[in-house]
């Protein structure tokens, strides 16, 4: 993830399978990784199959979905902590993270996974995140493949597809 003219690569498994909560920072101006201690350190880590940490940057923040708590956080790289945003609108916990896209586009985030519903369809729900704010405003985006109840892998496919088509004609505002 691009932040600050700097790559960040929270680590998530070592080559024995053991969960980190190192990550590293690489320079481009100096051409060096650096080690970042405890980047992960306040993550929930349930299970062993549990998904990499889902993480996307929008306006030089990078954000997190906490998945085992349904949270949004923002990293903030001059203290080393995540501050939470409050939550996010899909139920990511329930299947420890896996089938729950989070993507940025342009200006704003984009969470699709299951809703809390008894009948667990597929979502899209966007908000342009501020890091100020403590609970953010999710917009549903009820237009995305209206009437099919195609599994939400393979719904999280398609958006996340359809969002790199878009990027790549220029269009970005999705709000509307």
């Amino acid at each position: 993830m691009f932040l600050a003219w700097k790559v960040l690569c929270p680590r998530w498994r070592d080559e024995n399978d053991k969960h980190l909560t190192c990550g590293e920072s690489y320079d481009e101006t100096t051409n060096s990784w650096e080690l970042i201690p405890d980047m992960l350190k306040d993550m929930t880590f349930i299970i062993p199959s549990q998904s990499p940490p889902l993480i996307a940057v929008v306006d030089d923040n990078l954000y997190m979905l906490e998945t085992s708590l349904n949270e949004l956080r923002v990293y903030d790289i001059n203290t080393n902590i995540w501050k939470k945003l409050g939550v996010v609108p899909v139920s990511a916990k329930t299947t420890f993270g896996w089938g729950t896209a989070f993507k940025s586009m342009g200006d704003r985030l984009l969470v699709v996974g299951t809703s809390h519903s008894w009948h667990r369809k597929a979502i899209v729900y966007s908000c342009r995140p501020s890091p100020d704010v403590e609970e953010q405003h999710w917009e549903e985006l009820k237009y995305w493949c209206t009437g099919s109840e195609l599994p939400p892998l393979i719904h999280n496919c398609c958006v996340i597809r359809f969002k790199e088509l878009s990027e790549a004609i220029g269009a970005s505002d999705f709000s509307s």
